[in-house]
């Protein structure tokens, strides 16, 4: 998994990630735009998930991870705490289902704040755990995944 600004990975990401120069014009509309005027836009061929929600408390969210993409996560709007764990350590409670390419877990990992200005990339034995509140009252969260497919 990797966490980092998105400065960072628009300076570093297309240096070591094969397809990584696909997600340029996307990472630099994410500094000048807003949620509602990138949804119009078209990026080509990327697999983007527009997605609105109230974040929840830990205990409401399970972990998920995936095998044919990795995941991009980017806050436009709000912040949240976003759980980590290598797959390899969590209980699988929800069997992987292959048409919706996901599999949910239990267990523990640590948490960090993944705000406007950040994004996480997370590999397809990385297990995560987006949305969770920070502090005691929900947040609206606008955000863009996106689906990068592996192999």
């Amino acid at each position: 998994m990797l966490y980092d600004s998105i400065d960072n990975f628009i300076k570093y990401l297309p240096d070591f990630a094969p397809r990584a120069k696909e997600l340029l014009p996307l990472l630099k509309a994410v500094q000048n735009f807003t949620f509602e005027e990138i949804k119009k836009m078209d990026f080509g061929t990327l697999d983007l998930r527009f997605s609105e929600y109230d974040t929840k408390s830990e205990e409401e969210i399970p972990f998920e991870a995936h095998r044919k993409h990795w995941d991009m996560q980017i806050i436009l709007e709000n912040e949240e705490y976003a759980g980590y764990a290598p797959i390899e350590t969590l209980i699988e409670t929800i069997p992987y289902n292959e048409d919706n390419d996901i599999a949910f877990y239990s267990g523990i990992g640590q948490t960090f704040k993944l705000g406007k200005g950040m994004a996480m990339l997370c590999a397809p034995w990385d297990a995560h755990q987006p949305g969770i509140t920070i502090g005691r009252t929900p947040a609206r969260i606008k955000k863009i995944v996106v689906k990068l497919a592996w192999q």
